[in-house]
């Protein structure tokens, strides 16, 4: 999911403490916006913290001047072959960067049937990957090339990696129990960052640290937990969510880790950056922050309800929207399922959260 749903995610997930509603309206406390930097934490140590620290076996850092498509299957080749041979290798693919506003677009597919590394060299794009007519490499030779090595890929999803602009993928290649070797997209991704023992770890120093110094607050007889709690509480629950929304996609998360030593596969109901899924995400927090705004409002006894009808409101305002959000999605699948049977696609490009998408969201979404 996109950073900004994560983190609206995270403050409506905090709305449900009746205490941090009075905090926030009665106190001005930014107590919601806590939910909000958790939700959107886990990405951040990720794109800002372990992706510098991880090290790849080898790199591959193609020329803009002299392209050769077999030059770059031929570097991945040398990672899935030190696989083979220690059960695990790993390569960081770079982008080709012309001018501030161009780039050299270059495809890479691991076909699973003939255990081949094809790479097809594409056009030059701007930064938005809108490509520039003509800039096509005319060199067969030079524009496509399959490697084939000596073992049997496998990979949840055929799918296409397109390599275009900002930083490049990394795959790790791990060599699994039935001999396949396994493809994994981002290896630092969605690990320690991304699992259930991260969110009590902190949620528990936080508590410690809240019991201590956090004083009890006005009208405590209102609520039923302790003013102290709700940190470690929100901190929990936030990044929980953020958890939960990256499951539905293609890529899963390391939940339990270090008990647990890789990602789950996601349910693949969505891809992270399709509009309509993250869409929906937003706007169910949206509606849940107004509805739990208005029903946890200071003195209710001497304030009119701005929602009169809750029944309504969850009728016309949520259940009608998500119905036309779930139509929209629905027909743009088949859409796009009938193209690519008319273009006799048999791959096709799956967004698994890629270092181009996660990377923007994180810099502008760090407050």
């Amino acid at each position: 999911m996109k950073g900004f749903t994560h983190f609206i995610s995270g403050m409506a997930v905090a709305s449900f403490f009746q205490q941090a509603i009075h905090m926030a309206s009665q106190e001005q406390s930014f107590i919601l916006c806590l939910g909000g930097l958790f939700g959107i934490l886990p990405d951040t140590l990720d794109f800002k913290l372990a992706k510098y620290f991880y090290k790849s076996d080898f790199e591959v850092k193609p020329d803009p001047n002299k392209l050769d498509a077999r030059e770059i299957a031929n570097g991945i080749a040398q990672a899935v072959n030190k696989a083979i041979e220690t059960g695990k290798g790993t390569v960081q693919l770079h982008t080709m960067q012309l001018a501030s506003n161009r780039w050299r677009s270059y495809q890479l597919r691991f076909d699973t049937k003939t255990s081949e590394i094809c790479v097809d060299i594409g056009p030059e794009v701007d930064t938005g990957q809108i490509p520039f007519d003509g800039t096509e490499l005319q060199d067969p030779e030079k524009a496509h090339a399959r490697v084939k090595v000596n073992c049997e890929f496998y990979q949840q999803f055929d799918k296409v990696s397109n390599i275009a602009i900002m930083t490049g993928p990394c795959f790790e290649f791990a060599k699994r129990e039935d001999g396949k070797m396994e493809i994994v997209f981002l290896p630092w991704h969605r690990q320690w960052s991304h699992s259930f023992t991260l969110g009590m770890l902190i949620a528990l120093i936080v508590g410690i640290i809240s019991y201590i110094c956090v004083p009890e607050g006005p009208n405590p007889e209102m609520y039923t937990l302790p003013r102290w709690s709700l940190y470690p509480l929100i901190i929990l629950f936030g990044s929980m969510v953020h958890i939960i929304e990256d499951s539905t996609g293609f890529m899963g998360n390391n939940l339990f880790y270090p008990f647990t030593k890789g990602r789950t596969n996601g349910l693949g109901f969505m891809s992270a950056s399709e509009g309509i899924p993250n869409f929906f995400f937003v706007w169910t927090s949206v509606i849940c922050i107004l509805f739990n705004l208005d029903r946890y409002r200071f003195a209710p006894e001497s304030t009119q309800p701005g929602i009169p009808n809750p029944w309504a409101f969850w009728f016309w305002f949520y259940i009608v929207p998500v119905l036309i959000m779930l139509f929209f999605f629905l027909k743009g699948k088949k859409e796009k399922a009938l193209k690519a049977k008319e273009n006799n696609e048999t791959t096709k490009t799956v967004d698994f959260d890629g270092p181009q998408s996660v990377e923007s969201e994180t810099d502008a979404s760090i407050i």
